[in-house]
This record gives structure tokens, C-alpha cells and sequence, in this order.
């Protein structure tokens, strides 16, 4: 469930200690190892075929996550890290000049249907192609609308403005911060503790000791949770003192911050709902989606055919 079996592999053998387990478990995660080398192949060949066909039609844009450390040569093997999607982020300007150029080169998504959006969506919907093998996911922000006054698209706006023609990534640097705003924010780490050992490799790769000169641990609270919350495995040489009040200032700030995170999900939350609602009445194919979602869910033809009137323009 941590998506480690391929970096587990490839550190029993770098270190030549395969003699301590079965045989039939090292065979069956070598298969997976390869299996995940020859996919990360082509999900980096795909990814600098579609950087070009967005230099081609002048749309900036950066390689995030699992994709962006693959470039950066971060690994000794492709084959260690598990990547599901290609992800980058581009220039808001840029959003229906990317949707375009996709569909042109036969790239469709999921759900089609344009509704309003109260916040500018993380990310567009994801999109495959019938001719690739690895679907990609354009960014339009780093993080959920609730965490972005922690970190947003802003902090690549410096990398936005270079006009190097050829595949971009961001600094160790960031991908240090996305990694851990990722895991505390968006997989709520902060609240329960959560961690990954996917990320918390990632974070070792990264060279997180060079990273933290650029935060300083002992002011950001998220970066600080999640060692503390790691420490428990004794991976990283990294000694956090807190005194008592430092813990009781860390505490209220992680209280407040929870109060505010669950309230802004419950207005958030209302106000689709609401939204989606009156749209109901000026959006035919969301009336059209939404009345075959009641009749596979609800067979009363009267209560349909009620509701069908009341839809109907």
C-alpha cells in the first residue's frame, strides 16, 4: 500500500543481502521491479514527447511530483519509485489553450461536463490517450483551495519566467516542500500522524538536511510534524528541541488550524452543492447526467417523470 516493493528490491540487491529471504518473495518483487522500470521508461519518454508538443505551442509548464524527480536523476534507478500519472503545472492564462491542444492530439477526459467553479480547480481533469500508455494530469495549482495560503503557484512563478526550451523541474528545494505540504495538507498528516514511506524515501533522496536550510525547522510546523512523526524509524540524524512554550504554541496553532480547515471544508462542501443545484436550471447536460443518475439509483417513474418536468426547459 506504500508502493515501496521496487525501491525494496533494488536496495536488497545494491546491498547484496537477497541470501536473507525466500527466494520465491525475491523473485515475485524483482517481477514487480521490472515490471515498474520498463513503465517508468516510457512514462519519461511520453512526458518529453508532450514537453515538446507544449514548447511547440508556446505553453509553459513544469513537471511535479513523482515525474519531476524522475528527471531530475534523483534515483541510481528509474525502477525504484512507483508513478502513477504525469503531473505538471502551467500558467493560468494557459488553461483553455492546454484543453484545446489536447483534445487536437487525441487526448480525452474522464468527465467532459464544464460546470462553475467557485476556486480554481488543483488540477484539470485527468486525461489519456488511446496511443500512450500514461495518463496525464495538468496542474493548475500545487495544493486543495483550503491550503494554497500555505503554498501555491507562486513559489514557481521565478521558474515560469525562464525560457529554457526543454523539459522543466523544479529545485530539490521545492520538491522537498511539495512532498511534505502533500502528505500534512493534502493526506491530512497534520490531524492524524499519516505518513508515507513512499514520500518519506523521496525525502531522503532529496537530501533533506541540504532542503531544511531553506525552511527553518523550528518556525514551520509542518515540516516540523513530520519528522517528529517519523522519528520513530530513526531514518534521518535530525534533532528537534522543543521547549514548553514552543509545544504550547505548536498545539494551538494545530488546533486553529484543524478549526479553520474543517470549517472551510463544510462551507466549501454547501456551496458546490448549491451551486450545482442552480445550475441544474440552465445546464442541460448536467440535467441530462443528473436524471440518469436518479434512474439508476431510484426506479419511481412517477417521482422521475415529476422531477423530468420540473428540469425541462
Amino acid at each position: 500500500s506504500h508502493l515501496m516493493l521496487p525501491a525494496l528490491y533494488f536496495n536488497i540487491n545494491k546491498k547484496n543481502c537477497s541470501s536473507l529471504f525466500p527466494d520465491d518473495f525475491i523473485e515475485y518483487i524483482k517481477n514487480i521491479f521490472t515490471i515498474n522500470k520498463a513503465r517508468n521508461e516510457i512514462l519519461l519518454a511520453e512526458a518529453k514527447e508532450l514537453s515538446e508538443l507544449l514548447f511547440e505551442n508556446n505553453i509553459k509548464h513544469i513537471f511535479l511530483k513523482g515525474t519531476a524527480l524522475l528527471l531530475s536523476n534523483l534515483f541510481e534507478d528509474i525502477g525504484e519509485r512507483m508513478i502513477g500519472d504525469i503531473d505538471f503545472i502551467i500558467q493560468y492564462k494557459d488553461e483553455e489553450k492546454i484543453k484545446k491542444i489536447l483534445e487536437k492530439h487525441n487526448y480525452s477526459k474522464k468527465d467532459s461536463l464544464e460546470l462553475f467553479r467557485m476556486f480554481k480547480p488543483t488540477h484539470l481533469p485527468r486525461c489519456v490517450n488511446k496511443n500512450k500508455k500514461i495518463a496525464i494530469e495538468p496542474h493548475l495549482e500545487l495544493l486543495e483551495p483550503v491550503h494554497r495560503f500555505v503554498f501555491n503557484s507562486k513559489e514557481l512563478i521565478n521558474d515560469f519566467k525562464k525560457g529554457v526550451k526543454t523539459y522543466k523541474t523544479p529545485s530539490t528545494t521545492f520538491l522537498f516542500d511539495h512532498c511534505i505540504y502533500g502528505i500534512q495538507l493534502r493526506d491530512k498528516g497534520i490531524f492524524t500522524s499519516y505518513h508515507s514511506h513512499r514520500s518519506i524515501y523521496d525525502i531522503y533522496k532529496l537530501n533533506c538536511k541540504k532542503s531544511l536550510t531553506i525552511k527553518n525547522i523550528k518556525k514551520d510546523i509542518f515540516i516540523k510534524h513530520f519528522f517528529l512523526t517519523i522519528a520513530k524509524f530513526k531514518i534521518f540524524d535530525i534533532t528537534i528541541t522543543t521547549t514548553l512554550l514552543s509545544s504550547y504554541s505548536d498545539k494551538l496553532f494545530r488546533f486553529l488550524t484543524i478549526s479553520f480547515f474543517k470549517f472551510f471544508i463544510i462551507i466549501e462542501h454547501y456551496i458546490i452543492k448549491c451551486s450545482i443545484i442552480i445550475q441544474l436550471f440552465f445546464n442541460i447536460e448536467l440535467r441530462r447526467l443528473a436524471l440518469n443518475k436518479i434512474s439508476v439509483h431510484y426506479h419511481h417513474k412517477t417521482l422521475l417523470n415529476y422531477i423530468y418536468r420540473w428540469l425541462k426547459v
